[in-house]
């Protein structure tokens, strides 16, 4: 009798379960337009993305008040976001603060921990990504 147990309690778990998620994750860009809003103190709106063959991310945002274009580079390595300026240095030595990213639901969540202060996170919902 214990086996039968057993065998009903392993379909009864699956069901209890909750379904995976149908959408998919983040795409690159996604993440690194909202990690440069985050640093930057821009709009995600106001960031284009588009990925390089080499899996780098680069990024624009135009000032609105006289149409300067900024530029930046972003990469990630496993939950970090590296970014750079154009021209700069790439920001991943431990003097910089360290930028990561969680999907989260729906939402994905840039934590900014600086070397020295309090951390940041804020919370972008998937529907923002779409805005323009």
């Amino acid at each position: 009798m214990p086996r039968l147990a057993q065998l009903i309690a392993v379909p009864v778990l699956l069901v209890s379960l909750p379904a995976a998620s149908a959408e998919p994750a983040f795409e690159p860009t996604a993440i690194c337009r909202a990690a440069m809003a985050v640093i930057t103190g821009r709009d995600l709106k106001q960031f284009q993305a588009k990925a390089d063959p080499d899996g780098t991310i680069a990024l624009t945002y135009a000032r609105a008040f006289d149409n300067f274009v900024w530029a930046y580079h972003c990469r990630l390595e496993g939950n970090r976001v590296i970014w750079a300026d154009e021209p700069g240095r790439w920001r991943q030595e431990a003097k910089d603060d360290k930028i990561s990213f969680e999907v989260v639901g729906a939402q994905l969540r840039i934590n900014r921990d600086p070397v020295k202060g309090a951390g940041t996170h804020e919370l972008f919902d998937r529907d923002k990504f779409l805005e323009r």
